[in-house]
């Protein structure tokens, strides 16, 4: 179990926080604010497809008519006692409730993408319409119990409003005369307790006969009851009790009727909250640019370009750096580097990610993650002092990692937060080492931050351990935050305090208190991450390099089995003009034969025929003359060649069994012996460079618009297509990056209404993915 100070520390509620902001329902926004990670696996899936499907069907059709509802329960709950009464705006809620439990319904009900939605929630939800129907015709949309609720309340109403108007008339007739009197203060009628009365000023109260009822502030004005009026007021009122014990009649027997439906109306009310935050979570995906990642147990725990939540809310995707981290053997991971360069930020986002997976709640990173099912997170992350328990920071952290030694197991991600801080340097790294070495051996997940140098040594030497750094800048002396797996870090004491503006002699004088080991070891630290800075970014650029030569080999192949289906065309039409023709001169053949016979061979006619069959033999050579393969060349190692059908010409560098390998300017080539006929070496070097203006012209194969803005892009990005067009340019690569997708939007935009693209997709995911754009053109 996930206890509530892991919670905290890892600020899961924050989360929860910005995901109830999307809920539409009371009930919705509770569910949301009291998700928990969950104990089971299968649960855990569950919740990760139901939220996949609602952004899903989001995307694709709409939000789900769900309309705001307060917390009923308790309202449903009060319908089922024996004679309870609720009133008029309660019901009107209940009457939403149904309703919307019914949209709800039809809704999910016609979605393709609610397939465990459909399933699982459908049975849950409230629909009968003559139930709506039976509320509708008692209580008005304002909550008010309608007039023609019942012929009673009808004839009760009736009368009252006959009543007031007579009694109008005659106050009206009595204010009239009062007024000429100058008796009354205003010509106006008022209502005290529910009967009509006159103001009348207070020194002529004793001149109106009747009952007085209240007098103003200022005891100017007295409210008086005409004696004329008091039976007429007498009656209202009382039809006025009448209208009431109708109207609390009609609502009991109504309250009576939801009553009978309150279990089925409060699974409708559970059932639209649970859906309520399961569609917040959606949204929330959607604006994170989230999704679910894998649960396999089987595979390495994997997390790819991922982004801690509230950094990402608070900065945006392009100002958080992504973390990708990799466990597979070693689940110990040990991360250095310098003070604020991003060690903790790794910690926390791990753990924060772990939790919302855990929770059924998408994230911030790349679908292809892989997490573990956890049961536990221990975290022992910031400052533990507790001045209640007279325990100090290192006691405190002492005691908290304790406690994890004997909870850490298998299932079990642990954070270790600045591990063998607050004593003895030599002290606090060797407990370290035992603590770190005591987890290792439990195989639970481990990543801790540390600045000991002696931890960095025992990492690269220590089963199931492996070094971590954060990267530095060497140049700006800034840290990157970028997250460097396998690799030991430096703290740059001395680099950063030289930026913060410490002179040269305070340097020399703080060396000379320095360990000789330890200098060499971050000198070497510092020398190393260089190296393996320098040599990732060239990793980088080769793999970019790799995957244009790749997608030129595969357009060539692709090219060849074209051709080689042109080919195959080319001689069965020309093998079936073949057999027409043949047809063709036999008929003529025995039409010529025909006519011998009938002539009895005259002379002539057999010269003529024989003239006309000799000519027929020619053309038959002329028409039936297809290019076809000399078996008995023989290419040898060396050799200049040319493929057959294509403008494609080279030289053999190998011959494998029935293949050869030739190169043909800068692009090796393996292609069957049989597609190859010999060629001379002056033709072959014409042809090449001639052909080989695919690569040798201006016309580039492959464009980088990373980084730059839009509108600088787009004036690339056309020029660009046209130069590779006009050169005749088959596939060609725009390299746009992720980011925020800004760029990508812009060129496949261009690329949908330029008349020269063919198609165009996104690049293997080994090769760049949906960094690069591979295109197609005519």
């Amino acid at each position: 179990m996930i206890t509530k100070p892991i919670l905290e520390k890892l600020e899961y509620e924050k989360i929860l926080n910005y995901i109830a902001k999307y809920a539409v329902t009371e009930p919705g926004k509770i569910e949301i604010l009291n998700t928990v990670p969950l104990d089971n696996k299968s649960l855990v899936e569950l919740e990760g497809k139901y939220v996949t499907e609602a952004k899903e069907i989001i995307i694709k059709s709409d939000v789900p008519p769900i309309n705001y509802l307060p917390d009923l329960f308790e309202d449903l709950s009060i319908t089922s006692i024996e004679g309870a009464v609720i009133n008029g705006k309660k019901i009107l809620a209940i009457l939403n409730l149904a309703q919307t439990s019914r949209f709800v319904f039809q809704f999910l009900k016609n979605q393709t993408e609610a397939g465990k939605l459909a399933e699982n929630f459908l049975q849950g939800l409230f629909v009968d319409k003559v139930f709506e129907h039976h509320i509708q015709k008692i209580v008005d949309e304002n909550g008010e119990v309608k007039d023609n609720a019942s012929s009673k309340l009808s004839e009760i109403r009736n009368e009252i409003n006959r009543k007031t108007d007579s009694l109008s008339k005659v106050i009206n007739k009595i204010l009239k005369n009062l007024s000429d009197s100058y008796l009354v203060r205003e010509e106006y009628i008022t209502l005290r307790d529910g009967r009509m009365v006159v103001p009348v000023k207070s020194e002529h109260k004793r001149h109106v006969k009747g009952f007085i009822h209240s007098e103003s502030s200022t005891g100017q004005t007295v409210y008086i009851e005409p004696e004329e009026t008091l039976e007429l007021n007498n009656e209202i009122l009382s039809l006025k009790f009448a209208e009431r014990r109708e109207i609390e009649r009609l609502l009991k027997e109504l309250t009576k009727k939801i009553g009978e439906q309150s279990d089925n109306l409060k699974l409708a009310l559970q059932t639209i909250a649970y859906l309520d935050a399961i569609f917040a979570k959606a949204k929330y995906s959607i604006e994170i640019i989230g999704s679910f990642p894998s649960l396999d147990e089987n595979s390495t725990f994997r997390i790819l370009d991922a982004r801690h939540p509230i950094l990402l809310k608070k900065y945006g995707k392009e100002k958080t750096v992504p973390l990708n981290l990799n466990i597979e053997k070693d689940n110990v991971i040990l991360i250095t580097g310098p003070n604020a360069g991003g060690k903790t930020v790794v910690l926390k986002t791990a753990g924060l990610l772990s939790l919302m997976v855990m929770s059924g709640i998408h994230i911030p990173a790349h679908p292809d993650s892989n997490f573990k099912f956890l049961a536990q997170i221990l975290v022992d992350i910031g400052d533990q002092q507790s001045i209640e328990d007279d325990l100090s920071t290192f006691s405190s952290h002492l005691t908290n990692i304790h406690n994890i030694l004997n909870r850490a197991d298998v299932n079990s991600l642990v954070l270790l937060d600045e591990i063998g801080t607050g004593t003895d340097p030599a002290e606090g790294s060797a407990l370290a080492s035992a603590i770190l070495i005591s987890l290792q051996k439990k195989n639970a997940i481990v990543l801790a931050t540390t600045h000991h140098g002696e931890l960095k040594l025992a990492a690269n030497e220590l089963e199931g351990f492996q070094n971590a750094s954060m990267e530095f800048d060497p140049v700006k002396l800034i840290p990157t935050y970028k997250f460097k797996q396998g690799v030991p870090g430096s703290s740059y004491a001395f680099e950063v305090a030289g930026r913060i503006g410490f002179s040269n002699d305070f340097f020399e004088l703080a060396k000379n208190y320095l360990d000789p080991d330890k200098m060499k070891i971050e000198t070497f630290l510092i020398d190393l991450e260089n190296k393996s800075t320098s040599l990732e970014k060239k990793l980088k650029e080769y793999e970019l390099e790799n995957s244009r030569l790749k997608g030129l080999t595969n357009l060539y192949q692709q090219n060849i089995e074209r051709l080689e289906k042109q080919k195959k065309e080319i001689i069965n039409n020309a093998k079936i003009k073949a057999d027409e023709f043949l047809k063709d001169v036999n008929k003529k053949v025995e039409n010529a034969i025909k006519e011998i016979r009938e002539t009895k061979a005259d002379k002539e006619v057999v010269k003529n025929i024989r003239k006309e069959i000799s000519e027929l033999k020619e053309e038959a050579k002329s028409e039936n003359n297809l290019s076809t393969t000399d078996k008995n060349i023989i290419l040898k190692t060396g050799d200049y060649v040319n493929v057959k059908n294509s403008q494609t010409y080279g030289k053999i560098l190998e011959i494998e069994k029935d293949k050869a390998v030739i190169v043909s300017g800068s692009i090796k080539l393996k292609i069957k012996l049989a597609e190859l006929l010999p060629a001379k070496k002056k033709d072959v070097e014409t042809k090449i460079e001639f052909s080989g203006s695919y690569f040798k012209s201006d016309a580039k194969s492959n464009l980088d618009i990373r980084g730059k803005k839009p509108e600088e892009a787009d004036f690339e990005v056309v020029k660009f297509l046209d130069d590779a067009f006009s050169a005749g340019l088959n596939r060609i690569e725009i390299l746009h990056g992720k980011g925020t997708g800004i760029l990508k939007k812009m060129v496949h935009e261009i690329l949908s209404k330029h008349e020269g693209v063919k198609k165009f997709y996104f690049a293997n995911i080994e090769h760049g993915g949906d960094g690069i754009t591979v295109v197609e053109l005519k």
